[in-house]
């Protein structure tokens, strides 16, 4: 899915049927873009779904006679005109005004192209401590299937641009909290030093390890579980330097 904000209001171009029932729309999608009035939504050539925007005759150069054009989010097109195809595969367009035809759009898709505005949105939720689905819900707000909310954003955890994004935004957090990789290893010292038990000083390493990222784990969804373990409790344990044992049994208490 991508879309476009147009005068605050975002516009929307799915990926396929299912995507589209996904985001609680019930219409009928026109089979063909060429057929479909202003409010439809339509197929695109390569049957992405997408709206008209717009649709009204105008004067086309080399045409004696008005022409019938359609704007959606992939751009402006004549619906006589056979060399014009929408191609969903492109996303939106820039300029939604501009007779696209063929044209390839500013923005590829989210396969080829950094994170979107909602993709964003979802790896920040994930970083800040929201399970996926949560987060998935919160940055798209239109998506009401649940089956479907649960496979996009274990889809999106797969990506590599969104774990690169929540990894960094996690350190980010943590850094604000004083958590750096620089502290941790005066931690290694300190509770080394300070606690009376082994197994408090070694979960506690551990879980911070982890969440700053100072040995890179298989998956980065286990970061993601164990930071979502972290509560701001645990935070101002580690900032006073007391109650380590807070921290160490963290995990042992929300079981």
């Amino acid at each position: 899915m991508d879309f476009k904000n147009i005068k605050g209001v975002p516009h929307y171009l799915f990926d396929d049927l299912n995507e589209y029932k996904a985001f609680g729309n019930d219409d009928v999608v026109v089979d063909s873009w060429r057929d479909g009035n202003e409010g439809d939504w339509v197929y695109t050539d390569d049957r992405y779904i997408c709206q008209i925007l717009k649709k009204s005759q105008v004067n086309h150069p080399g045409y004696k006679t008005p022409r019938t054009m359609i704007r959606t989010v992939c751009g402006s097109f004549i619906c006589e005109q056979k060399s014009h195809t929408i191609l969903g595969d492109n996303g939106v367009v820039e300029n939604i005004y501009t007779f696209s035809g063929n044209y390839k759009a500013t923005y590829s898709r989210a396969k080829d192209r950094k994170l979107n505005n909602r993709e964003f949105l979802f790896a920040r939720y994930v970083a800040s401590g929201e399970d996926a689905i949560s987060a998935y819900s919160k940055a798209y707000p239109k998506a009401v299937n649940k089956d479907y909310i649960k496979n996009k954003s274990n889809i999106l955890l797969q990506k590599e641009e969104i774990r690169t994004m929540v990894k960094e935004e996690i350190k980010k957090i943590l850094q604000d909290e004083g958590v750096t990789p620089e502290w941790i290893i005066g931690k290694y010292r300190d509770i080394a030093d300070l606690s009376d038990r082994d197994t408090d000083r070694l979960r506690s390493l551990e879980s911070l390890s982890k969440i700053a990222g100072l040995f890179d784990t298989d998956t980065k969804q286990e970061q993601l579980t164990v930071f979502q373990g972290f509560t701001p409790k645990q935070l101002e344990a580690l900032q006073n330097g007391k109650e380590t044992n807070v921290i160490a049994h963290a995990d042992e208490k929300d079981k």
